[in-house]
């Protein structure tokens, strides 16, 4: 594609330029969908349910293609054409969003939950086979620099986008009829940037003499059942990674549970709206963007066990701010906190897995981490909805705050843990 203009250097500054722009075109391509996918499903009619289940249904896909996944990554090898087939795949599913208005208004909400669901799939395939990839690209010591820079930049793109995108679907429309074709127009424009994005990610150089570049134990000729047992005494045997899932389990539990519970504690009682969703994520956006590089400081000087647990810490403090906020602009301006929380949890939560999980067979622990996170996300969003159906909004939160600091403790105690073998 000659949009992509040769980059003079050697390969690892070929890949960090590359990565860079992958990362600012898949922003620009996703941020005009997914930040409104619950506000659109509420302009579809879409219940308390349907947001639930737009958090939930995604898990369920991402476990069935953790499957597919893994097989086509150990049999294939060629991880870049495989993630870029899948990323375009994802994509694709922004133009079937186009059409769901014109089908009968009863199932158009139901029917975007779902496929918004479905398309977790292929996402999920391409999300397994770049965390693995990128991996490969990288050396260890510049894993995190590169995931950084490009979290930092993406994030920048990412801010510029929803703010016009949320801007635009408030003011201009006249009705909801019309709002709606917007958000066509923006699924549109959404699969047409997605096709550089691909088209870039297919521009990374893989140098296959790298010690870094992953090596697979063969299970051939071997049953299924007894594929599946060499994986699990694979994964267990190594305690670091083990102990790593733990934490992560008790968190992603207590982070996912409050998803839909923050979007009906912003649209049902602050009475948000794209506009005010777009502020809330452009804040957001700002604080991950200037707190990406200092979370990355963070970790190189105490360790990437150390900087996760602060960063999980300031997550669980997330649902006390949102009961602290009686407007919605309160919202805003705790997103600054927010924000910074989210941009350490995103970096540190890889950073960690590229840690615990070894050279050595690295998709089957990518592979386990992805199903362990997404089991977490079948229950969680639907058991943070029925929370707040049997008590309040007020409670749930509360309860989610909870969970969260005590998930924030465990990251803690594993610190402690290997800080005292290693001394």
């Amino acid at each position: 594609m000659k949009f992509f203009k040769k980059h003079k250097g050697t390969t690892l500054d070929h890949n960090l330029f590359i990565n860079n722009l992958n990362g600012i075109l898949q922003a620009l391509s996703i941020n005009l969908v997914m930040p409104f996918a619950s506000l659109y499903t509420k302009r579809l009619n879409g219940t308390d349910n349907d947001i639930a289940l737009l958090n939930a249904y995604p898990s369920i896909f991402a476990i069935l293609s953790v499957f597919l996944g893994t097989y086509l990554f150990r049999k294939y090898k060629n991880k870049k054409k495989v993630t870029a087939l899948f990323f375009g795949f994802g994509r694709s599913f922004f133009l079937l969003f186009v059409f769901i208005p014109f089908l009968p208004a009863s199932i158009q909400a139901s029917l975007f939950v779902l496929l918004y669901g479905a398309m977790s799939f292929p996402n999920s395939i391409a999300n397994m086979g770049w965390q693995s990839y990128l991996a490969d690209l990288f050396p260890e010591k510049w894993r995190g620099r590169a995931f950084s820079k490009r979290s930092t930049l993406s994030t920048l793109s990412a801010l510029v986008v929803t703010l016009i995108t949320g801007n635009l679907l408030y003011f201009i429309p006249k009705s909801d009829s019309q709002r709606i074709k917007l958000y066509q127009i923006f699924f549109i424009i959404a699969f047409v940037i997605a096709i550089f994005e691909v088209g870039s990610l297919i521009k990374h150089r893989l140098d296959k003499n790298s010690k870094q570049v992953e090596t697979i134990t063969e299970f051939e000729n071997e049953p299924l059942l007894d594929k599946l047992k060499n994986i699990f005494r694979l994964v267990v045997k190594n305690r670091i990674f083990l102990d790593y899932c733990i934490c992560v389990v008790i968190f992603h539990f207590a982070w996912q549970m409050g998803w839909p519970l923050f979007f009906s504690y912003e649209f049902d009682i602050l009475h948000s709206n794209e506009s005010w969703s777009s502020i809330i994520a452009t804040v957001s956006c700002i604080a991950q963007a200037v707190t990406f590089p200092l979370w990355q400081k963070l970790s190189e000087k105490k360790g990437n066990s150390f900087a996760i647990f602060i960063a999980i810490f300031l997550m669980g403090v997330t649902p006390f701010l949102y009961l602290l906020s009686t407007s919605i602009i309160h919202v805003v301006f705790f997103n600054a906190i927010t924000g910074s929380a989210v941009a350490g949890t995103t970096l540190l939560l890889l950073s960690n897995l590229y840690e615990t999980a070894p050279n050595k067979d690295r998709t089957l622990y990518i592979a386990v981490y992805t199903v362990i996170t997404n089991i977490t996300l079948m229950f969680a969003p639907i058991l943070g909805m029925k929370l707040k159906g049997l008590t309040n909004i007020y409670t749930a939160l509360l309860v989610v705050g909870i969970l969260r600091l005590l998930s924030s403790g465990s990251f803690y105690l594993r610190y402690l843990k290997y800080k005292k073998k290693s001394v």
